[in-house]
């Protein structure tokens, strides 16, 4: 990370990542399968993380007050950790000037949104032609993307956190506010 904030994503090669690592860039692709790994190296986590808070929802809980809540508590805590803001900083600055890792990103959201709808699915016990599991994952997912993009602007726009961490966070509440009354109570868990 610290070659990519010096130099940019884009300019430093797998080679270089390696050599100052003190390992073969094999060793490094043993780990990593592609160098955008090396950047989102910790979005199958986050996923897992995404997919648990839906999985262990509460009876009479939405899908979509799950993901709201599990995501609202996400962009909350960038108040009160320097290090995930000075990360959030630094991917900002790289993934706004790298076409690859933009890309990496879309289809980050993508199987997120892909993993939401298989649980959903299953869940609801829904048919193969119903289409609505699909749109709530995709929904919710595009309404993450665009608080991840709202964020990054006013870190790019040089605003300092502690200002735009509770702004980002306000209108993401109205985000999934609006997502949560479009889908009312669809994909609410049932009492087991």
């Amino acid at each position: 990370m610290e070659l990519f904030a010096v130099r940019g994503f884009d300019a430093v090669s797998v080679a270089e990542v390696a050599r100052t690592a003190g390992v073969t860039e094999k060793t490094v692709f043993n780990h990593f399968s592609t160098k955008e790994d090396l950047v989102y190296s910790s979005d199958r986590v986050f996923e897992e993380q995404l997919i648990g808070a839906v999985r262990d929802r509460a009876a009479g809980l939405s899908v979509t007050d799950a993901v709201a809540t599990f995501l609202l508590d996400r962009y909350a805590g960038f108040r009160n950790d320097p290090t995930r803001l000075v990360r959030h900083q630094l991917l900002s600055r790289l993934v706004s000037a790298s076409p690859a890792l933009q890309s990496r990103e879309r289809l980050v959201l993508s199987r997120y949104a892909g993993a939401l709808q298989e649980v959903i699915a299953a869940e609801q016990g829904a048919a193969a032609d119903d289409l609505r599991p699909r749109l709530a994952a995709e929904t919710l997912m595009a309404a993450h993307g665009a608080v991840i993009g709202a964020f990054r602007s006013f870190a790019l726009d040089g605003h300092r956190p502690e200002e735009y961490v509770p702004k980002v966070v306000r209108a993401a509440e109205q985000v999934f506010r609006m997502v949560i009354n479009g889908f009312g109570d669809y994909a609410t868990k049932l009492a087991r």
